[in-house]
């Protein structure tokens, strides 16, 4: 009986000894292994050859449209850079927002466009945002918007004080004092699309899209709709050749710095541009109150203008109805 167990006692032994040898393998191995590394989204920011400025007072700017963001200003051309790592919900399949992590940076990239050799200036995105919320993290890019003459720069971010109720909210970065401030929601601003504003009082933003271009706010783009071909048969590249290849084929864009043009002269402009090639003018049409096309032809901003004039209402409308009638 005795030496049966002591045969128990020895095999219990046994069984411990490689119990907590194995435990201990184990965690040693578990310590030796590199943590996973975490996926990440990365971006660079566009290079000052990856965009060009003409004409007479540099008023516009043509890039491609296939490398990042990219917004033209009065004074800035904008892009981004970032790295950002992907972290997921293990109990849900998405990600997360999360504050910033080392190795992680987001950063707005001014060049500024009055300046000779386009100066580039950087805004830390994180810590801007940090400074108006510790909390706050930027979530994505808006655009530009005018305070009188103060430039800000509008942006999404999110609010992590509490991650099982987050808070998106849009607040204004000031990109010369880098410093992020609220505005009350009856704020006037003003917008690089303003410029187009006198385009309301006719139909030529129909005319464009028939034309196989979007309608210009402050840039100048083609649909990319399938099975259509933008028309090359305009005056702009008869004026500047090497556009048509840009524009349609490279998919670039055209952009118009608002504040070394008036709408006035954006809407002349456009009329003799988007004109088949070797007359004048685009044919366009006035509006009236309900959005329809009139008969009367708006030959000049001179004209829209008073066209305006005679139908304030078109001042609340878009530039299509609803239903997309239209006259062309």
């Amino acid at each position: 009986m005795k030496q049966y167990r002591k045969r128990i006692l020895i095999i219990l032994g046994i069984l411990s000894l490689l119990v907590i040898t194995g435990s201990c393998f184990f965690l040693l191995l578990k310590q030796s292994q590199k943590p996973k590394e975490l996926e990440y989204r990365m971006r660079t920011a566009r290079e000052k050859s990856d965009f060009q400025l003409f004409g007479d007072k540099k008023q516009y700017v043509v890039a491609p449209k296939n490398k990042g963001s990219f917004f033209v200003s009065k004074t800035y051309a904008i892009t981004d850079e970032y790295k950002t790592f992907i972290v997921e919900d293990e109990e849900k399949i998405h990600e997360i927002p999360h504050l910033q992590m080392e190795g992680e940076y987001w950063n707005l990239i001014l060049y500024n466009l009055d300046e000779k050799g386009l100066p580039e200036r950087k805004i830390d995105l994180y810590q801007a945002v940090r400074n108006y919320n510790p909390k706050g993290i930027p979530s994505s890019l808006v655009g530009s918007y005018y305070v009188e003459d103060t430039h800000y720069f509008r942006l999404t971010i999110v609010d992590l004080s509490d991650e099982e109720n987050r808070n998106y909210k849009d607040v204004y970065l000031n990109v010369e004092t880098e410093e992020v401030v609220d505005f009350p929601k009856d704020t006037r601003f003003g917008m690089d699309s303003d410029i187009s504003e006198i385009a309301r009082t006719t139909n030529y933003g129909k005319v464009l899209d028939s034309k196989g271009y979007i309608d210009p706010s402050n840039k100048i783009v083609t649909t990319r709709l399938e099975g259509q071909v933008p028309d090359p048969n305009i005056n702009l590249y008869s004026l500047y050749p090497d556009l048509e290849d840009k524009l349609i084929n490279q998919n670039w864009a055209l952009y118009i710095r608002p504040d070394k043009v008036t709408p006035d002269e954006w809407f002349d402009t456009l009329l003799h541009w988007f004109a088949p090639k070797g007359e004048d003018l685009l044919t366009v049409y006035g509006r009236n109150d309900d959005g329809e096309a009139s008969d009367v032809q708006i030959r000049n901003s001179q004209e829209a203008n008073a066209w305006l004039e005679q139908h304030p209402a078109l001042r609340n409308i878009g530039y299509f109805r609803p239903d997309g009638s239209d006259k062309e």
